[in-house]
């Protein structure tokens, strides 16, 4: 008996058709096994690299043996294609999640697994999911949308992290928030999306000084925030009674306070107030600069300002005060002393030195000031209200012209 080899440039003889159909499920079948194997020597080879890196970074155990020392690393579950790659991790007794997006490990274990940062996640027990982001997260702007909150108690946008996460914060939390970055370095364009977004809650008051006449002030027109708001130095003395008015209703919320409650829950009555201090240093400069009252015939002007600001940012979180400053260089000299800034539970440091740093946030983020001294607008490090000392990327609103748009679109006006 003989046997013919199958000659498969011809079709079939008449009874032996293959079933219709047939060549595609064969092809999608051979497809999925490829893709599986694809798949499994990807996993194979990240889940290498990530022991090796793990190894070379100090995350791991060292096991002493018969045989000598061995070395021990987080268990990787599945690993994910993406795009963005993941993989699940299981950590070892004593390891964080932390310990993998630290200034030490983080970018060292992105750059082995090929992407620029990490994102780490809990998912259940001691298992964590491990995002490997391709690009910096800060790298590109990203703008802000067209929005307003319908009350102080909702988050706004504050910021993108550099694992990819949009930071929000409500100004009903307990918490100061002080700004610095030399000119030019974004801090004003995160004031202008931060009041935008506010600017038509019923329960949020805009108030301060400015300066400047270009955060508060015109733009402002025709709002109920806009008797509330001194600019310009022409008259100085002005800045002083308004910040004194403020300390004034501020003490009597304190004492209107009702029986077994410690602090004074905002509504459209008793709105939050933000005071907003743009270019402080500025105006205590100027007021310094006044003609001093003789003996006996008064307080100096920017005597009166310093002591308000200071019963504002040291009383005011009970009474639903919260005081937003701006300033070049938080020196404690420029800002009213030691005491007043310590009171900022939330700080932002835009382009500065070193010193002006680590004079914000703290010895450790002095190490940070050398990368930090050349950065693009729009990046700041943040700190407070629970977080390290990391770096985020502020929201644009847009130019100026856009920032009076919005606040005379949204702005809250005076109910007729």
């Amino acid at each position: 008996m003989t046997t013919k080899a199958l000659d498969r440039t011809r079709p079939p003889a008449a009874g032996h058709r293959r079933p219709p159909g047939f060549i595609n499920r064969w092809r999608a079948r051979r497809a999925a096994r490829d893709a599986w194997a694809a798949h499994h020597r990807l996993a194979q080879a990240v889940t290498a690299e990530f022991r090796e890196a793990c190894t070379a970074l100090r995350l791991c155990q060292y096991v002493s043996v018969a045989a000598g020392v061995t070395v021990r690393t987080p268990r990787v579950g599945a690993v994910h294609a993406g795009p963005p790659m993941s993989l699940s991790v299981e950590l070892m007794a004593g390891q964080e999640p932390g310990d993998f997006t630290s200034r030490e490990n983080g970018p060292r274990l992105a750059h082995s697994l090929g992407g620029h940062g990490l994102r780490v996640e809990p998912l259940a027990g001691r298992w964590v999911r491990v995002t490997v982001l391709n690009h910096d997260p800060l790298r590109d702007g990203f703008g802000l949308p067209s929005l307003a909150v319908a009350s102080g108690s909702e988050p706004v946008i504050l910021g993108r992290t550099e694992d990819g996460i949009t930071l929000g914060h409500a100004f009903t939390d307990a918490g100061h928030l002080g700004a610095q970055g030399q000119n030019g370095s974004g801090k004003s364009a995160l004031f202008y999306g931060l009041l935008s977004q506010v600017a038509a809650a019923p329960d949020v008051l805009v108030t301060g000084s400015d300066i400047t006449g270009l955060l508060l002030g015109r733009a402002w027109d025709g709002t109920v925030h806009r008797p509330h708001q001194v600019v310009g130095t022409a008259d100085l003395i002005a800045h002083a009674l308004l910040l004194e008015d403020l300390v004034a209703e501020m003490d009597r919320r304190l004492e209107a306070i009702p029986p077994r409650r410690d602090r004074v829950e905002p509504s459209p009555k008793t709105p939050t107030v933000l005071v907003v201090l743009e270019e402080f240093p500025g105006l205590l400069r100027a007021a310094d600069a006044l003609p001093k009252p003789k003996r006996g015939e008064g307080v100096p002007v920017g005597d009166r300002i310093r002591s308000a600001v200071l019963r504002l940012l040291s009383e005011g979180r009970k009474a639903a005060f919260r005081v937003l400053m701006l300033a070049q260089r938080f020196e404690a000299t420029a800002v009213g002393g030691g005491y007043a800034r310590d009171q900022f539970a939330l700080r932002l440091s835009f382009r500065v030195p070193a010193d002006s740093l680590e004079m914000l946030h703290g010895t450790e983020a002095r190490a940070l000031g050398q990368e930090h001294a050349n950065a693009a607008p729009g990046i700041a490090y943040l700190s407070g209200l629970g977080r390290d000392c990391e770096r985020i990327r502020v929201p644009y609103l847009g130019e100026y012209g856009e920032y009076v748009d919005r606040i005379q679109r949204f702005g809250r006006r005076a109910a007729s």
